[in-house]
């Protein structure tokens, strides 16, 4: 995340959730809470598939930037502390590997105007909000949510902060899609090994 936000095409976010799902189900990865980012980022899309280079850039050199998508799409670039912490679970750094595959999804090859501080641009135009949405739709999905859901029963089941499952919760309150019954079964820690759904997964 760079911290700057950019005016995009709007999208709505059922359309954001549509795709997220879709990255889920083509990888074999619908009925996992724990979504394996950078297993998918590095090893799937970038190393089999070719889609993308992923670069693993110093922290000197990218400051307070975590994360950087390049407008063609070429590139996800990771903060050298960001990328170790995304791959071993810490969950703010598992969100921003997912928000920059977001940007890669959604924004390549885009006219992109940065969004000026005295603009009143609503979220669903702006880049930063798009992919935040796209990451918490990839990462925790509604289907796994039900109304006896916790920010700390979220926070274990799909390996994210209490901010993201705090806000998760929120939203999927306010939109009413939470569950009456709990799904059993699904909780894992966001400490197991990652890629439950490996021998069954259709990539």
């Amino acid at each position: 995340m760079t911290g700057y936000s950019f005016v995009v095409p709007p999208l709505r976010w059922s359309i954001i959730e549509r795709n997220a799902l879709h990255w889920r189900d083509v990888l074999g990865l619908e009925k996992e809470p724990y979504f394996p980012v950078m297993e998918v980022i590095e090893k799937i899309l970038c190393n089999k598939m070719d889609l993308f280079t992923l670069t693993i850039v110093e922290q000197k050199e990218m400051g307070r930037a975590e994360g950087y998508t390049s407008p063609t799409g070429e590139a996800i670039y990771l903060r050298e502390d960001v990328y170790r912490g995304a791959c071993n679970g810490v969950p703010r750094d598992r969100f921003t590997a997912a928000h920059e595959l977001g940007h890669w999804d959604m924004h390549t090859n885009l006219q992109l105007a940065r969004v000026q501080p005295e603009e009143n641009i609503p979220a669903y135009r702006q880049s930063e909000p798009q992919a935040n949405q796209f990451a918490s739709e990839l990462l925790m999905p509604a289907s796994f949510f039900s109304v006896d859901d916790t920010p700390d029963t979220v926070m274990q089941r799909h390996g994210v902060s209490h901010y993201a499952a705090s806000n998760r919760l929120s939203y999927l309150q306010r939109k009413g899609r939470l569950h009456p019954q709990k799904n059993k079964g699904l909780r894992i820690s966001s400490q197991t090994p990652i890629f439950p759904a490996g021998q069954r997964a259709r990539w």
